[in-house]
């Protein structure tokens, strides 16, 4: 029988961090993150630089990989 999934709550930096630590720790069992947010992981740190005019596009601080 397969293990339970490692299941996250949460995929923002802390959520995928953890996540990450699963993943390394038991290579041969599933992680699952669950974001309701519709992005997963934006660059919190950069909302000062959105709120200021710098960045003009929110979606410009989004970092998008091919999964």
């Amino acid at each position: 029988m397969p293990a339970e999934p490692f299941v996250v709550v949460g995929g923002d930096a802390a959520g995928l961090s953890a996540a990450s630590k699963f993943a390394r720790a038991d290579a041969d069992r599933e992680v699952v993150v669950f974001e309701k947010g519709r992005w997963v992981s934006y660059a919190h740190c950069g909302t000062p630089y959105f709120v200021k005019g710098e960045v003009e596009k929110l979606t410009d601080m989004l970092s998008l990989s091919p999964e």
